[in-house]
């Protein structure tokens, strides 16, 4: 096993690769998508996945991110971007008696971003993290319903 090839060592980096090629003809299939929820689901990466419900009053997004904890994440907001990013350490200490016949798990960086509509509440974005879920929940602007103005006539 250790005489693999890189490719198989690495695997990771091929389906991470593929996703990303995906993600772009998906986005390109359905340019409007991003503009109707207010959410750029195909942009920069597809780690960590992520569910996206757009609800009456909000959005929530949904993530995955095991083996963190939630001093490892960091949500950000600039320029109408949110960005989860992270830091997935290697947790296993090499004594130098053992040699790894078959690595799988990742031990990197992440980042994912997200293009954020006008029509949703910036500044009341709320996150919690609790057994590897990652829950951000984007509160939306009140919309006025066709209000009627009336003009008077002088």
């Amino acid at each position: 096993m250790t005489n693999l090839p890189s490719i198989f060592k690495h695997r990771g980096n091929f389906v991470d690769s593929f996703d990303r090629v995906f993600d772009q003809v998906i986005a390109k299939q359905f340019p409007s998508l991003s503009d109707e929820f207010g959410v750029d689901f195909f942009s920069k990466s597809s780690y960590p996945r992520v569910d996206v419900i757009d609800y009456k009053d909000k959005i929530q997004i949904n993530s995955e991110i095991p083996g963190l904890s939630k001093k490892d994440i960091n949500i950000e907001v600039k320029d109408k971007v949110l960005t989860i990013s992270g830091i997935k350490n290697d947790k296993t200490e090499s004594n130098g008696s053992g040699t790894y016949l078959y690595k799988e798990l990742k031990h990197s960086s992440f980042r994912r971003s997200f293009t954020l509509n006008k029509n949703l509440k910036l500044e009341d974005i709320n996150a919690k993290f609790s057994d590897g879920i990652l829950e951000i929940t984007i509160p939306k602007l009140e919309k006025i319903e066709d209000e009627i103005l009336k003009i008077d006539i002088k």
